[in-house]
């Protein structure tokens, strides 16, 4: 009986080693009827992913509801970042220069958007990421620019303090930034990293 118990013990053993250690992991209860399964990690969220969801929870930070050239929902800006968040890639609209294509954010431009929160204190509405209809070499297409239409309550052109923001975007490392005064950019701010 002895040897028995010996043999059944060792052939235990052996199997559990060859099986690896996920099968001397604990199971998880099953529901009634259910075989117990093993817990398998989470799979950590992306950098992106994290910015987006923290720039979704910032207060201060809104969205436009509309594109300048058109209707489309799912490439609005904060559509752009509820994809990213969700671990998607953010989608541009049906018009343009890349009509229809999936793009990823960039994470220095997701990081300066939320720093101009956090750090700088701005409150501004987002017009643009990867949405709309821009230049065909333009970086929205790339997920590297955001587009800043209203700034602590203002309308830029129209007294909103457009130049500390471009400072701010400047200082978090943004390499173009443009807005009244340059061509094309009477009425909002573009930043693009």
């Amino acid at each position: 009986m002895k040897r028995l118990a010996v043999c059944v013990a060792v052939t235990v053993s052996a199997i559990a080693l060859a099986a690896g250690p996920a099968a001397t992991a604990e199971p998880s209860p099953g529901k009634h009827g259910e075989a117990a399964r093993h817990h398998t990690p989470a799979k950590p969220a992306s950098e992106s992913a994290r910015l987006a969801r923290s720039i979704l929870n910032a207060k201060g930070i809104t969205y436009a509801k509309a594109h300048v050239g058109g209707t489309d929902k799912a490439s609005l800006p904060q559509q752009n970042l509820v994809d990213v968040s969700n671990g998607r890639l953010a989608k541009t609209s049906p018009w343009g220069h890349k009509k229809g294509a999936r793009v990823a954010l960039d994470t220095r431009m997701l990081n300066g958007v939320l720093k101009l929160n956090t750090q700088h204190h701005y409150k501004f509405e987002i017009s643009e990421l990867v949405g709309g209809e821009h230049s065909r070499t333009s970086k929205h297409y790339a997920g590297r620019a955001v587009d800043v239409t209203w700034i602590n309550g203002r309308h830029v052109g129209e007294k909103a303090d457009h130049r500390g923001l471009m400072n701010a975007c400047r200082k978090l490392g943004a390499t173009l930034v443009l807005g009244p005064g340059d061509k094309g950019h009477g009425t909002h701010v573009h930043c693009q990293w």
